[in-house]
């Protein structure tokens, strides 16, 4: 009977040891994943297996980690279905909207907008038009220079003249006609006749003979008479024609020299400064000029922009991920993991898993002992 209780004592007691030997020896191999933390050393050697798997493997382990997450975790196909779904629009539109709502119906001003990326809004912007319109004037003035009236105004501008040119001619003969009706056309007619008289005929008795008479009220109905002819008002018609025909052919420099080139640029430049509301324009709100497009934003504007902005961050998706280069992030963030925090986060993970490693450790130590016993005993 005793030697019956000292053989079930031996059994257990094997048993016993094999399954502490067991969980003991599984508790340490998981431990020694992460500790110790930092190489041992006695002396100047270093003891075996330290540190710790992962701390020794650190670098490979993030490098892989990294290489892992780009290849199989969050792939441009992946995150291009994601991207697709109703729940990413609609989260994409509500985002898009609020942003451009803000714009929409804020009061801040044009000038304080500006003027959180350029000194002296105004006066820059007055400046940067004034050039403008210099540059894009002088390079009209070029352009225009070696052409003609005529290529400049058009077939349509041509017309225009000639048509006016009735009306000029008789507006001329009457505007004549009432000149030689007037006292100081009647005066200038008398020093006409009295120069003729005085030069062609000099002092003899014929020139004193016409001297007595009126010539002025001899010579204006004719002169009347022949300016009010319609022969006169078709020559003069006939060679205002010729002539404007004449000007039209001529090119635009024959008409304009550098200074007053320089003038008619400067004016128009002028002209068109003054007309611009520049101070008004910079002090209003951007409501006032975004507030009537509200509902064109919200229901036109807004779905485009969301649309364009998912295509394009699918179509572009690897690119980004390129340029984002995910893996050396993850390989970085990894990096700068403190190891005890790295052990915690994969513990809090796998805390169950290593349990049951250890208990089967225990049990797989204990069936060992059992066996060993029976051996042992038979």
């Amino acid at each position: 009977m005793q030697i019956e209780f000292m053989t079930i004592l031996k059994i257990i007691g094997m048993i016993v040891l094999g399954a502490t030997i067991g969980a003991v020896t599984n508790h340490l191999a998981i431990r020694m994943l992460f500790r110790p933390l930092e190489a041992k050393y006695i002396g100047k050697y270093r003891i075996p297996f330290t540190p710790g798997l992962i701390p020794k493997r650190r670098d490979e382990l993030a490098a892989n980690l990294g290489r892992t997450v780009v290849k199989h975790l969050v792939t441009p196909e992946g995150i291009g279905k994601r991207l697709r779904q109703p729940a990413m629009h609609e989260a994409v539109t509500n985002l898009v909207t609020t942003e451009l709502m803000k714009w929409v119906h804020s009061t801040v001003t044009i000038r304080e907008v500006i003027g959180r990326f350029v000194n002296q809004p105004e006066e820059q912007l007055r400046k940067k038009i004034e050039q403008t319109l210099e540059h894009e004037l002088m390079d009209g003035v070029i352009h225009l220079k070696n052409s003609t009236i005529q290529e400049v105004i058009g077939e349509g501008g041509v017309l225009k003249v000639k048509e006016a040119i009735p009306d000029v001619v008789d507006a001329l003969l009457k505007q004549t006609d009432v000149y030689f009706d007037s006292p100081e056309g009647k005066m200038k007619l008398e020093e006409t006749a009295a120069g003729f008289i005085q030069g062609k005929l000099g002092g003899g008795m014929f020139g004193m003979l016409l001297a007595n008479i009126n010539l002025v009220e001899m010579i204006q109905p004719e002169i009347k008479r022949v300016l009010q002819g319609e022969s006169t008002r078709q020559f003069i018609t006939e060679m205002v024609e010729k002539e404007i025909e004449h000007v039209m052919e001529r090119p635009i420099h024959t008409l304009l020299d550098e200074e007053l080139e320089k003038q008619v640029i400067e004016r128009v430049k002028s002209e068109i400064i003054n007309r611009i509301p520049l101070t008004e324009t910079l002090e209003k709100p951007l409501h006032h000029y975004l507030g009537r497009f509200d509902e064109k934003v919200r229901t036109e504007f807004v779905p485009v922009i969301v649309d364009r902005l998912i295509d394009q961050a699918v179509k572009h998706a690897e690119r980004i991920m390129t340029t984002l280069d995910v893996e050396s992030i993850v390989r970085d963030e990894v990096d700068l993991l403190d190891t005890q925090y790295l052990e915690e986060i994969v513990l809090s993970i796998s805390r169950k898993e290593f349990r049951a490693i250890t208990w089967l450790g225990g049990l797989l130590g204990g069936l060992i002992g059992m066996i060993q016993a029976i051996i042992v005993i038979a």
